[in-house]
Formats: C-alpha cells, sequence, structure tokens
C-alpha cells in the first residue's frame, strides 16, 4: 500500500475567529477606516507609536504622586485610583459608542459565522487593552511611591496592576451592561437617542465618583489617613479597588479586605451578565442600526427653531454672510439629530458641564458657617470665577469633537463651492455651539448666584464669559477645525489633550487674576482690561484664520 501523496499535513493551527477580530479591530484603532492621508510609512504599527503623546503627557500627569510620598497606602490608591477611575470611564463611554455600534460592520459581518459573544467580546478587549496602557502611563510614577508608603513595600506595584487591570474591565463591562439594558428596556425605536443619554450620565457618573473619592483623604500632622465610615464611599467602585491595594499591601485591615472582595465578586458578576447573559441583546440591538425608522415628529420644529435663531438677533450680527448661516444651520442639525456626533460629542463635554457644578457644591458644602453662607470667602470667590472661566473650555472641546464625522467625505462640498477658505464655516459652527451648549451653562451659573442672594459676585461670572469666545477660535487656530470634515479615526491623536491642559491652565490664570482683583474692588477695571484684550486676540485670531486656505489632502 503506498503512501497518499502531496504535501504533508500542515502543523499550522489557524487562529480563532475572536483572535482575528481583536487583530482587526486594533488594527483599525491604529490605522482608521478611511484611506484619507494614510501610506505605509506612516501608519502606526503599535499602540505605544499611536499613542505615544498622550501616553506621556498621562504620565506627567501621574507625577501627583510624588506629593504623596509617605502617606499609607490607601491614601495614595485613594487618590490614583480616582484618577484613573475618570480617565478610564471618560475613554471607554467616548469611545464605547463608534466601537460597539458601527452601520458599516453589520454589513459586513452579519452573515458571516461570527457569533455576538465573539464580536462584543473582541470589541471589548480593544477598549480594555487602550485602557491599560493609559492607566500604566498614569500610574507609573505611583507604583514606585507606593513601595516607599509608610505601610507600603514591594507588593504594591503587583497589587496596584492588579486592581487596575480590574478597573478597566468592570468600567468596560459596565458601559456594555448599560447598553445592553437600554436595548432590552426601550428597544430599537428610542435606540439612538438613549444611548447618547446613558453615555452623558457615565462620564458625569464616572466623573462625579472621580472627584468624591479623594475627598475622603485627610491630613493632619504631616501623615494622611482616610474615612471610609460613611455608607455611600463604600459603594462607590474606586473604593473597591483602592481597597484592594490596601489589603495586600497595606494596612491589611478587615474592611479593605472586605471591599476588595466585593469589588472583584460585582466586576466579575458585570463581566458575566454583559458577556454572557445579555450577549444576544447586543446582536439584535447592532443589526438594527441600519433598519429604517420613521423621522422624529420634532425634527421639522427643530430646523424651524434653528432657522430663526440663525436670522435673528444678536446672532444675526455674527451670521452675516449666508456660508455662515448655513454653517450655523449645518452644525446645530447635527447637534441635535446625528447620532453619531451626540454620541461623540455629548460625552466628551459632559465634564466640563458637570465640574463647574461640582466646584461650586462643594465648596460651599464643606463646613461652611451661616455667616459665610452669604458672603463668598476667597477661596469660594475663586471657585466661583473658575467654574464661569472653566465654561469656556466647553466650546474648545465641542468645536474640536465636532471636526470629526462618518460623513466627512460630503464636506467636500465646502471645498466646491466659491468659498475661499474656512474661515465663514467655522464662524458659524462657533456661534452654533457657544448658542445651544455655553449660554444655557451661563445662565444656569447666573441663576445659581441671583438665588443664592450673591449678586455682587456676578461680575467673576462675566469674567468667564468674555473669555469664551477667545476659547472658541483656538481650535481654528491651531488645527483644522472645519466642521464634519474629518474622519473619526484622525480623532484618536493626541494633539486635543495638549491644547485642553494648556487651556485649562489659562482658565486658572484668568480665575485667579479675576478673583484678586474683586477682593481689592478692581474688578471693573480687570473686565475692562479683559475685554480690550479679549477683542484684540479675536481680532488677530480671525486673521490668522481668514488667511487661510482649505487642507490639503493626499
Amino acid at each position: 500500500m503506498t503512501a497518499p501523496s502531496g504535501p504533508p499535513p500542515s502543523r499550522y493551527k489557524a487562529p480563532s475567529p475572536e483572535q482575528t477580530l481583536r487583530k482587526l479591530y486594533l488594527t483599525l484603532f491604529l490605522r482608521g477606516r478611511s484611506s484619507r492621508g494614510l501610506t505605509k510609512e506612516n501608519a502606526p504599527r503599535s499602540v505605544m507609536s499611536k499613542l505615544w503623546t498622550s501616553l506621556g503627557l498621562y504620565g506627567v500627569f501621574g507625577c501627583m504622586a510624588l506629593f504623596f510620598q509617605g502617606q499609607p497606602v490607601m491614601v495614595l490608591a485613594v487618590v490614583l485610583h480616582g484618577m484613573t477611575f475618570l480617565m478610564i470611564g471618560m475613554f471607554v463611554a467616548s469611545s464605547s459608542g463608534e466601537a460597539l455600534f458601527n452601520k458599516d460592520e453589520s454589513e459586513i459581518l452579519m452573515h458571516r459565522p461570527v457569533t455576538s459573544q465573539m464580536l462584543l467580546r473582541a470589541k471589548a478587549a480593544v477598549l480594555v487593552e487602550i485602557s491599560v496602557y493609559l492607566a500604566a502611563a498614569m500610574n507609573a510614577v505611583g507604583l514606585w511611591v507606593g513601595i516607599k508608603a509608610s505601610d507600603g513595600g514591594w507588593l504594591f506595584p503587583i497589587a496596584h496592576t492588579v486592581s487596575t487591570l480590574e478597573e478597566a474591565l468592570f468600567a468596560t463591562g459596565l458601559v456594555v451592561l448599560i447598553y445592553q439594558f437600554c436595548l432590552k428596556w426601550f428597544g430599537r425605536e428610542r435606540l439612538e437617542g438613549v444611548m447618547t443619554s446613558m453615555q452623558v450620565i457615565v462620564m458625569v457618573a464616572f466623573t462625579v465618583g472621580s472627584q468624591i473619592l479623594p475627598r475622603v483623604v485627610h491630613f493632619g500632622q504631616g501623615l494622611g489617613k482616610t474615612d471610609l465610615s460613611a455608607w455611600w464611599i463604600k459603594v462607590i467602585p474606586a473604593t473597591w479597588f483602592a481597597a484592594l491595594d490596601d489589603a495586600v499591601a497595606g494596612s491589611r485591615s478587615s474592611t479593605s479586605w472586605v471591599l476588595a472582595i466585593v469589588g472583584l465578586a460585582v466586576t466579575g458578576l458585570v463581566l458575566w451578565v454583559a458577556f454572557g447573559m445579555l450577549a444576544e441583546v447586543y446582536e439584535s440591538g447592532w443589526q438594527s442600526l441600519n433598519e429604517s425608522t420613521k423621522p422624529k415628529r420634532n425634527q421639522k420644529s427643530q430646523f424651524r427653531l434653528v432657522h430663526k435663531l440663525s436670522r435673528s438677533i444678536p446672532l444675526k450680527w455674527f451670521l452675516r454672510d449666508p456660508v455662515s448661516q448655513s454653517s450655523f444651520q449645518l452644525v446645530s442639525a447635527y447637534l441635535f439629530r446625528d447620532r453619531d456626533t451626540k454620541l461623540r460629542v455629548y460625552p466628551g463635554i459632559s465634564p466640563m458641564m458637570v465640574m463647574p457644578l461640582m466646584l461650586i457644591v462643594m465648596s460651599h458644602g464643606g463646613g461652611h458657617s451661616a455667616e459665610t453662607s452669604t458672603k463668598l470667602d476667597g477661596f469660594s470667590g475663586f471657585t466661583l470665577a473658575l467654574a464661569a472661566v472653566y465654561l469656556c473650555v466647553l466650546p474648545l472641546t465641542a468645536l474640536s469633537l465636532l471636526k470629526y464625522s462618518q460623513h466627512w467625505r460630503a464636506a467636500d462640498v465646502f471645498r466646491s463651492a466659491p468659498i475661499a477658505g474656512p474661515s465663514p464655516v467655522l464662524q458659524g459652527a462657533r456661534v452654533a455651539v457657544m448658542t445651544i451648549l455655553g449660554m444655557p451653562l451661563v445662565l444656569v451659573l447666573c441663576a445659581y448666584v441671583v438665588f443664592s442672594g450673591q449678586l455682587s459676585f456676578l461680575p467673576l461670572v462675566l469674567a468667564g464669559l468674555i473669555a469664551m469666545p477667545v476659547y472658541a477660535m483656538v481650535p481654528g487656530v491651531m488645527d483644522d477645525a472645519t466642521p464634519l470634515s474629518n474622519p473619526i479615526e484622525e480623532s484618536k491623536n493626541a494633539m486635543n489633550f495638549p491644547i485642553m491642559m494648556v487651556s485649562m491652565f489659562g482658565a486658572f490664570a484668568v480665575a485667579g487674576t479675576a478673583t484678586l482683583a474683586f477682593a481689592n474692588g478692581l474688578i471693573a477695571y480687570f473686565l475692562a482690561l479683559e475685554t480690550l484684550i479679549a477683542i484684540a486676540l479675536c481680532v488677530v485670531m480671525q486673521k490668522i484664520i481668514a488667511g487661510r486656505g482649505w487642507r490639503a489632502y493626499d
């Protein structure tokens, strides 16, 4: 009997579909979904090369841990996990809408032998991997500080690495679980609106949780301690992860062990429900994205309102040509109606919306007497000024996010029209963002000052309002911020983060100067000088933007 002819059987084992999907989504994250400007030489080949600027900036921000040298492990862990919880939560919440629900994917993968569990786990694995890289950069210095803690040691890096990974898994699983519950309870018809609302709620929750937890740290006589007696502290997820560090490498108290076990159990439960029990719900929602729905009744009324706004006083003073008016209407329509835009913009600006309110509430909620409740002290005055100026970062952030869209190819109409450059288009976008997003929050802040009986402090809010147009022009000066004109994958570059950080430092400077001027009775002179400087900056920046042509693409 002769042996069968042909090549010997190969020992190569094909990767599983889930591994292939994970590699595919990681490649899409690194290289994007479009071919604009993409070449073999400049395409990033690793997460490090894609996010090297962000990783470096997060590492610098993590140097804050150096201020807690010699403190107990629980104090350091509370601060580190508070920052990490915010960072991971913001990344997952802002990226999950695009990553989990992409309309183009269903046309390609729906008829393939790919289960919903495989698809969901592959997407979540990429989100977790990127989150871990960013968290590692932020906590690198903290690992060394933890070794030198008063009750720390060489077990701290191991414990903190495990707890940080647990935090990334919990954040990703929680966001996925919330989406699945929304799909199950509200159905396809209300999916888009619910997704946007839940992303904003999740982002606000991450922001509030990350800011409340470090406030349980108290310092006395050079030694820090944490107060975990309040019941609400024990239900904040970041507390569970900090407790794991303390249980393994710190005080090893019974309370820390209990909280650490609770964190492990809840994380496991969230992952099991999200990626096991409710995976079929994700599949039905993913497939339903391409199904047509009836137009909403309020869409026509919204457009009529936007049209009237663009032609009413005082907006028509700033929208003096048809191009800027059309840009105002276009950006407003996307902010009200487009699912992709809402999923990107509103979660991205939600921390800027909630942070000013948190600053004010926390500054007045911490042991102020009846006398100081009617009169702002120095710190509270600075807090109010900072909250007002902080709102200026909101239009800057929104405009930086609005330039990305799934419909970026349609923006070629800007170049086809007889328009010399993006200046009038940017003008309409700036007015739309400040009107729809910025002014309502300024009015809320003014209402707070009025109803709290502190009318004399309205000039501090005015200091922020004057600075808002300057901040809104920064994206157009620093980068190509033409609305809806860039592919989504370009939003993953790291240039927006340093611009935002520099702008926040500027907000601190303006708020501090306004507070000093108010305390010395010079607030009127300060506001006059700020107005002149703002007008001069706007004129110079407008000339820079007007002198630019359309961006050249490969």
